[in-house]
């Protein structure tokens, strides 16, 4: 399920998903936010002609699609910031014992 992978020279746990991960860690979105907004816009502008009914349905479907990957990486930056958190109070902990 995961595997240890070399990344700047360190030993690193990695989930087999190295372009997320690195979105994950690096908290740049700027590219992704471009090109997700540009297709969620085409997409939204697909649904509204409705000259397809099913083409309409497909736009909507692939719009919320979008949506979801958006959550999911807030979701996984929350996740991150959690983790982040439990570590710095049981470093801080470790020290108070030392």
């Amino acid at each position: 399920m995961f595997d240890v992978v070399e990344r700047d020279g360190k030993k690193v746990v990695s989930a087999g998903y190295p372009a997320v991960e690195r979105l994950i860690d690096t908290e740049d979105f700027t590219e992704i936010n471009e090109a997700f907004g540009k297709a969620y816009e085409e997409l939204e502008e697909i649904a509204r002609k409705k000259r397809g009914l099913k083409k309409g349905r497909d736009a909507k479907k692939a719009a919320r699609a979008i949506e979801n990957v958006m959550a999911l990486f807030k979701e996984l930056l929350e996740i991150k910031y959690k983790i982040q958190e439990m570590v710095g109070e049981a470093s801080s902990k470790g020290k108070k014992r030392q």
